[in-house]
């Protein structure tokens, strides 16, 4: 893989990978749960908020430009194949156990197409945010709310009923808590 670094001499080995990373942060306690709740009743994207916490991780705070950036760069793959693979899987997991194979294979394809979306993230956050000098749990948070107020605006909070920052500001503890044994790499599985 291939970074265009533009005035950033952060490298991918310097940077925990994001793939591997929202595997891990996915399945913490309580995360799993309250990203799927984002994406199904507000229509948030579960990459994109892994990614603005993984940012708030090992980058300065994400400005709107660079969010609305992250969104384009993979709405339209989101909308043609991730999100397609995922209305079939579940589809699928409606059928029985007759389909169950088929369901496994196109879970696969699903986060194959979650990859290539959190690739083009982590190469938007190394080619254009700046890396971290603060790594304090508290600098960490705070970059974190930020990012997600970002997100937050930019999807609408205040024009959609129940949705505002304080709703995205859960997912830090879950997120970016502490370290839980037995987190998996199993996927993100967005079911």
């Amino acid at each position: 893989m291939v970074f265009k670094l533009v005035g950033n001499p952060m490298t991918q080995a310097q940077a925990d990978d994001f793939w591997t990373w929202s595997l891990a942060h996915y399945r913490r306690p309580g995360a799993e749960t309250q990203l799927l709740a984002l994406q199904d009743r507000f229509g948030c994207n579960v990459n994109i908020l892994l990614w603005l916490c993984w940012c708030a991780e090992y980058f300065e705070a994400a400005p709107q430009p660079i969010i609305t950036e992250a969104i384009d760069a993979i709405a339209g793959w989101n909308a043609n194949v991730t999100a397609k693979l995922r209305d079939v899987r579940r589809y699928l997991k409606t059928q029985g156990a007759n389909e169950a194979g088929l369901r496994s294979d196109v879970k696969q394809a699903e986060l194959d197409a979650e990859k290539v979306e959190q690739r083009r993230l982590q190469e938007l956050a190394i080619s254009a945010l700046a890396p971290v000098e603060d790594d304090s749990d508290d600098a960490i948070q705070m970059r974190a709310r930020h990012n997600l107020n970002g997100y937050a605006a930019l999807h609408g909070a205040g024009s959609q009923k129940g949705l505002d920052a304080a709703l995205l500001h859960a997912l830090i503890g879950n997120i970016l808590g502490p370290t839980v044994a037995g987190d998996s790499e199993q996927g993100t599985g967005n079911e």
